[in-house]
């Protein structure tokens, strides 16, 4: 087996390995996805995302944490909060607060109420169920279409396989074709593309990186930003309830901007700042691994997606015999031109 077919493989079965398990987690009931419905998490996460719920012991939760839980009373539905604090006792109790909202809310949530933590946001992706309810034709065209295609060329496949004999020549002819494929991948488009866009990319995220590392807060703070497009800001600290003395320790801020934060004098914390073009939620995770980590994964995501949809610049595959009848059609018209021209 070559080296490229093994690499092949191995990607493979990693990317199998982690789907099983992720299904595995949904179907045992540890993980779960729910549907952002109001704004009292905004903008961390928007009404029409999806949120994905990991279960988790409630002795391990912390001050800071987004958990999913049932209010006191009432378990026909779920809200996803922020913990302010919490009460040991006999039983340990959450008070929770929505970071869009003014006040906290107006019950204490019992650990037996809570049912997950949050781990991921997925932007936009709860509009789907509902855009499909309203519009039978976005199914069939997204779903019920694609499915039934896949199940047909499954079925001619089972049939074309099913002799023996058929099936060796198939495979023969399948190998033929690939020793007669050529990838070309022209590597000055690449190289020049990869770069152009990691020029723009890198100068876009890097308008507000003075800005970013290390800073004292105390009292009334102003983040501004100078930008042409809208910023997300990121404050983090080693204490998550030093953290969340900042107020409000992340948000949004409009181009050509600035807000008012209020934090207790003398408050260390580092300070993240990028374009609002990620997530708010990918933000907070990022910024609260390293400050500067934000900007390098929005440049490497936004250059990597940009040279994908443009891989007809720099990618083509042909069949081997095709260049060479290319190749002396071109010969033979040169030769064609020289003898006229020797006439």
């Amino acid at each position: 087996m070559k080296e490229k077919e093994v690499l092949q493989a191995v990607v493979v079965l990693i990317i199998a390995i982690f789907l099983v398990q992720t299904l595995i987690s949904f179907y045992k009931g540890s993980m779960m996805s729910l549907i952002v419905l109001s704004g009292s998490m905004t903008p961390l996460m928007l009404p029409g995302d999806m949120i994905i719920e990991k279960s988790v012991d409630p002795s391990e939760l912390k001050v800071g944490d987004v958990i999913a839980f049932h209010p006191p009373g009432n378990k026909s539905y779920f809200v996803t909060h922020r913990i302010i604090s919490l009460e040991e006792g006999k039983k340990r109790m959450f008070q929770t607060k929505g970071d869009a909202n003014n006040a906290q809310d107006d019950f204490k949530v019992p650990a037996s109420n809570v049912v997950g933590k949050l781990i991921f946001v997925i932007p936009f992706v709860g509009y789907l169920p509902d855009t499909v309810k309203h519009n039978k034709n976005i199914l069939l065209f997204t779903v019920i279409l694609p499915a039934g295609l896949i199940i047909l060329d499954e079925i001619r496949n089972i049939i074309k396989y099913s002799d023996p004999v058929n099936a060796l020549k198939i495979e023969r002819k399948q190998k033929k074709a690939v020793r007669r494929t050529s990838h070309i991948i022209k590597r000055k488009r690449l190289i020049a593309l990869v770069f152009i866009t990691s020029l723009i990319f890198t100068g876009v995220f890097l308008q507000n990186l003075r800005e970013n590392g290390p800073v004292v807060l105390g009292g009334e703070n102003k983040v501004e930003n100078t930008g042409a497009l809208p910023s997300v800001y990121v404050f983090t600290s080693a204490d998550s309830e030093q953290k969340l003395a900042i107020e409000p320790w992340y948000g949004v801020v409009s181009s050509a901007n600035s807000t008012q934060v209020i934090a207790p004098e003398n408050t260390s914390a580092k300070l993240s700042m990028v374009p609002y073009i990620l997530p708010v939620f990918w933000i907070t995770i990022l910024a609260g691994i390293n400050p500067y980590l934000p900007v390098t994964a929005g440049i490497l995501f936004y250059v990597s997606f940009f040279t994908l949809l443009l891989f007809p610049l720099w990618y083509r595959k042909s069949a081997i015999g095709e260049r060479r009848k290319k190749i002396r059609a071109h010969q033979l018209l040169l030769q064609c031109k020289r003898a006229l021209n020797m006439g």
